[in-house]
């Protein structure tokens, strides 16, 4: 719940749905119930209020880290890359207030992109036929055994059975460096693509539509610098598969500033490895 004291009485202003990501008492949930909040507090199944703190939050990843007195239970997590579509998921939150409510469905698409105006920028999202409201925000994605494999994190207005999440692996690569620094500092490559064709697949000598052309490098900046030139077709970066054009921002900027990352590229018909040196995006 967040929201403000007024006259030594707690208003909640907006509710939503959290969990408890370890044994320390950290609460994930997302980011645009709580970042602008002036109180925030987390009630547990059991009815406790607690008092929480605000550790972290990042509003493109649509992802904020609390913490209260270490009394709850984490959650099991398991692997968003192991599903696929068809997969039965559920999502558990509190529509219009609805405690514990529980809504159960199918995932039918896997690596999501481009969602709605408002939405989160960052992810290759999980998509399911979930009848998800107002308040299911934060809350945890399950599998049928139970595991946390995303976060509830939007939906479509007036839409039903168009729920998205994001993966648990983006979610612990965020909670990860707000635990550690406060906040998620992006990396910064210094290149624009664009997406493959079938002629640019197959004068590259490859049989399938993968990669991403690079479109144009910032002068001076990490691309630049690593030898990466327009006409390139970039692979794989920091060991990552990318499987298009869509793939590689977010593989970018969860790569931590100071690192040098192997980006594999095809440049004609050949193949080479190029080391980029990553710099924290501004």
């Amino acid at each position: 719940m967040a929201g403000r004291t007024t006259g030594g009485r707690f208003q909640a202003e907006r509710t939503g749905t959290g969990i408890v990501w370890d044994a320390s008492g950290h609460i994930v949930t997302s980011d645009h119930l709580v970042a602008d909040a002036d109180e925030v507090r987390v009630r547990s199944v059991g009815g406790k209020v607690f008092r929480a703190r605000l550790v972290g939050d990042d509003g493109p990843t649509d992802v904020a880290l609390l913490q209260i007195p270490p009394e709850l239970p984490p959650v099991a997590r398991g692997r968003s890359t192991a599903l696929k579509p068809g997969h039965w998921v559920a999502a558990i939150g509190n529509p219009y207030g609805m405690d514990h409510s529980i809504t159960v469905g199918v995932v039918s698409a896997l690596g999501r992109r481009d969602l709605p105006p408002g939405g989160p920028r960052y992810g290759d999202f999980i998509q399911a036929d979930l009848n998800v409201n107002p308040g299911n925000s934060g809350g945890p994605l399950v599998n049928d055994a139970g595991e946390v494999v995303g976060i509830t994190t939007a939906m479509i207005g007036g839409a039903r059975g168009l729920a998205f999440a994001s993966p648990i692996e983006m979610v612990e690569t965020v909670v990860g460096r707000l635990q550690r620094d406060g906040r998620f500092v992006r990396g910064f490559a210094g290149l624009f693509v664009k997406p493959m064709t079938w002629a640019a697949a197959r004068d590259a000598g490859l049989d399938q539509v993968v990669g991403a052309r690079v479109r144009g490098v910032v002068a001076g900046g990490p691309a630049a610098l690593a030898g990466i030139v327009p006409g390139d077709i970039i692979l794989r970066f920091r060991e990552m598969v990318v499987d298009d054009d869509g793939a590689l921002p977010w593989l970018v900027a969860a790569a931590i500033p100071g690192s040098r990352v192997p980006v594999d590229i095809i440049r004609g018909t050949d193949r080479m490895t190029l080391e980029l040196l990553v710099t924290e995006a501004r």
